[in-house]
């Protein structure tokens, strides 16, 4: 009786010390995601537009940050022999040039429960921009100048590496499958070429959080789009209370990657800080990007994702 009783109690405080497991990790400084999207959105890359030099260049980027983190790819290149074919964070893809190729990029950060690390937490952000063209831009007067994309989107970008580091550090019990969408700006191409020819089954994601535009934090106000579980609306309440952000639900517009997870049938929702005066502009600078509030918004995401691929 005695060990039947010191069983069940042993039992009671492992339950409570996982329960009392912080929600969101020490952040890294704001000068590690400053510094980030500094680089992103530097002259030298042209504005990151999707099959160009600069494009490319922040594929190998980000992939490099991951290996470095010591997290494995998410993809296998192409090969006669699928099974033996060897791993890859580059997923490349078609876009309508002739042979001109974009990538997205994918790492995986293994969950740590033996039975849920086959199940994925999505978590995602497009990295390509306008570049110099004016076809999208909303300052087409201004002819071909680089359009920086600092807030849209190297602003989600960094965030998806910071978020990367502190699930590397401490893994939730599901795994989480790290997506850099590329060719967002052109139709949401990359993600939807994602979800055509995933790595891993559809029916093994569970959730998919977009990052999009999250560098401009205003009001104190965080925009929610996309949920359509009321489960999922409470989740972000709690994220959003913890954090000290207010939260902001607007219709789903279809504009950002998280639209293609919807569309498939999976649960989706994208945080965004909203639209400003330089989007899709060449005013849209890293000296505008508001770092602090990217942290805070960065703590929301990391509270919905871990709460997800935990429970």
């Amino acid at each position: 009786m005695l060990l039947k009783i010191l069983k069940h109690s042993i039992l009671a405080a492992l339950a409570l010390v996982l329960a009392c497991r912080p929600t969101v990790s020490t952040p890294a400084p704001t000068s590690a995601i400053g510094a980030d999207i500094g680089f992103l959105a530097s002259p030298g890359l042209g504005g990151r537009e999707a099959g160009s030099a600069g494009g490319d260049s922040v594929g190998e980027f980000l992939a490099e940050r991951y290996e470095r983190l010591g997290l494995r790819p998410a993809f296998r290149s192409r090969c006669n022999s699928a099974p033996s074919c060897p791993e890859s964070y580059f997923q490349p893809f078609g876009i309508g040039r002739g042979d001109v190729l974009a990538h997205n990029i994918g790492t995986v950060v293994d969950g740590s429960d033996p039975v849920l690390r086959t199940q994925f937490v999505v978590l995602g952000a497009h990295y390509d921009g306008l570049g110099r063209s004016p076809t999208l831009a909303l300052d087409r007067g201004r002819g071909f100048v680089i359009r920086p994309g600092a807030d849209d989107n190297a602003s989600g970008t960094a965030g998806l590496l910071e978020l990367a580091r502190r699930f590397r550090d401490r893994p939730a019990r599901r795994s989480i499958l790290i997506v850099n969408f590329d060719a967002e700006e052109l139709g949401l191409i990359g993600s939807r070429v994602f979800l055509n020819n995933p790595p891993v089954s559809r029916q093994a994601m569970t959730f998919m959080l977009n990052l999009d535009m999250i560098g401009r934090l205003s009001g104190n106000r965080l925009f929610i789009e996309g949920v359509r579980e009321r489960a999922t609306r409470a989740l972000i309440d709690s994220a959003v209370a913890t954090v000290g952000i207010r939260a902001d639900y607007i219709a789903n517009d279809g504009r950002s990657d998280h639209a293609t997870f919807l569309a498939g049938s999976i649960d989706a929702v994208a945080l965004s800080t909203g639209y400003h005066i330089d989007y899709h502009k060449a005013s849209d600078i890293a000296a505008r990007i508001d770092l602090v509030g990217i942290e805070r918004v960065v703590d929301v995401a990391e509270f919905i994702i871990r709460r997800t691929a935990d429970r």
